[in-house]
């Protein structure tokens, strides 16, 4: 995908995640919703990075289930804080597949994940500002 189509895709799973599961359904009615579009919200924003700073070519497909373990970072390239990040993207996919597929979490759980596609976000965008300056 070309990066406006994973800028385009990161604001519907954004929308999905704060304007409907939190703000309509409630967070504790929406641990899938929120956990499936996680998962996918967290590489659509390292594709956006990856893509900007010419590290990859718009025809990688970054596949959420590489991010099941740190094995993931012998297939994407060398970037600054790559294995702080990549940490976190990997304990958010481990997260989101529990509240995918599992029972019923907490809500402690459900914002678990929130909060920490909000630290990768932050994250990315801080290192990706600083390299494109």
């Amino acid at each position: 995908m070309k990066t406006e189509e994973h800028e385009e895709s990161l604001k519907q799973h954004k929308e999905a995640i704060f304007d409907w599961a939190i703000e309509v359904k409630g967070i504790e009615n929406s641990q899938r919703i929120i956990g499936l579009h996680a998962s996918r919200a967290a590489l659509d924003i390292l594709a956006i990075y990856l893509q900007k700073t010419k590290r990859i070519g718009p025809g990688m497909q970054l596949n959420h289930r590489w991010f099941k373990s740190k094995k993931v970072s012998g297939k994407l390239p060398a970037f600054p804080h790559k294995a702080p990040i990549l940490e976190k993207i990997i304990e958010l996919e481990k997260t989101c597949e529990k509240l995918s597929y599992g029972s019923k979490k907490d809500k402690s759980e459900v914002l678990k994940a929130v909060k920490l596609l909000q630290n990768i976000e932050e994250d990315v965008t801080k290192v990706m500002k600083n390299e494109l300056e």
